[in-house]
């Protein structure tokens, strides 16, 4: 009978086991390092993330439960410090593709969304990679967030979205997770500097991300100054040679207008990041590049005018991916209490579900 008991007993044990499957999504990057890195929300500092992860990645678990989801560390050549944060992480299926993904959270939460976890989560002490050797997805390279509440996916586009904020009276892990990163051939250049007191030694004081100068996604625009300041951003189409601006009866000494259209500006406030220390305001402007074919390599041109010191920022010329996106995934990214962030469709995190039938 003991002999019987134990035999039942092993059967269900591997019968549990055999029911914890795993699927990691992008499913290329299963037993490969990730190109890209990005931030789990409560272990570099508090925020909100929505990560979108479409159809095509998930056939194998429409059906399924998911109860689990882990993201795996970076392969930054550094040991990563453990630490903990409280997280709360709601699933829903999305109403709409992750190409079509809104930068407003509410409007990528699907109907009947299920909060499938609250509470701490520990992002474990993860010794510096051996090098030229995959990171694996052990206990010491992931944070696991184990469902309260398991979740039935039943197609369509999953939108996981996850809050963390970071515990008081605890040090801030510089934890960093693996991401995929979608190359393009979106491109930037540079015009010509720019003036006045902060620009760096080649003139710049404003920016364009090139990564995300896709269709579906934003060209995000930036610029930093004298915290507080006002500067109005311009964008427009580039000047076939620079016009100097006391030519024109304003501008600081030596400025150049490097626009010769102007299709949009925004009145922008410079506003101090949260980062001690750091004497400079940073201006944000991103603008949507609609999920169309047209604006498949367009091509526009920014600058910036401060006010009231009348100093101008360097030209930028840039130009949007000539091809959609294919990662079929999106990320939006920002603070807890903002309604809105940030979106990514050219990066995301690599993830890891288990899930059983």
């Amino acid at each position: 009978m003991l002999r019987s008991s134990s035999c039942l007993f092993a059967l269900a044990f591997a019968s549990f086991v055999s029911a914890q499957q795993h699927l990691v999504v992008p499913s290329g990057f299963a037993n490969q390092d990730g190109n890209g890195r990005e931030l789990v929300p409560g272990f570099v500092g508090s925020g909100r993330e929505q990560l979108l992860v479409g159809a095509s990645h998930l056939s194998a678990l429409v059906g399924k439960t998911i109860q689990a989801i882990e993201f795996r560390r970076h392969n930054f050549d550094a040991a990563f410090v453990g630490a903990s944060a409280n997280v709360a992480v709601t699933l829903s299926v999305a109403p709409h593709a992750p190409l079509e993904t809104s930068s407003v959270f509410a409007q990528n939460v699907g109907p009947n969304p299920v909060q499938v976890f609250q509470g701490p989560v520990a992002a474990p002490s993860s010794p510096q990679p051996a090098a030229n050797a995959a990171i694996g997805w052990t206990n010491d390279n992931i944070v696991r967030i184990a469902f309260q509440t398991p979740f039935l996916y039943q197609g369509g586009t999953l939108c996981i979205d996850i809050s963390g904020a970071e515990v008081p009276q605890m040090p801030l892990a510089r934890w960093t997770a693996d991401a995929a990163r979608m190359a393009s051939d979106a491109t930037v250049v540079d015009l010509g500097p720019g003036t006045g007191p902060h620009a760096n030694a080649i003139g710049q004081w404003s920016f364009v991300g090139s990564a995300e100068l896709s269709a579906g996604s934003h060209a995000q625009m930036s610029a930093v100054g004298a915290p507080y300041s006002f500067c109005v951003a311009m964008l427009g189409h580039a000047a076939p040679f620079p016009v100097p601006l006391n030519a024109l009866g304003i501008g600081a000494p030596g400025a150049m207008c490097y626009l010769d259209e102007i299709y949009l500006s925004q009145l922008t406030v410079l506003a101090p990041p949260p980062i001690p220390g750091l004497m400079l305001g940073v201006g944000h402007w991103d603008l949507w590049l609609p999920n169309q074919p047209w604006i498949l390599g367009a091509e526009l041109a920014s600058q910036w005018l401060e006010l009231p010191g009348w100093n101008v920022s360097n030209g930028i010329r840039f130009t949007v991916a000539t091809a959609m996106p294919t990662l079929d995934m999106a990320m939006v990214i920002g603070g807890l209490a903002e309604p809105d962030g940030t979106r990514k469709v050219n990066l995301a995190h690599i993830v890891r579900f288990e899930y059983s039938d």
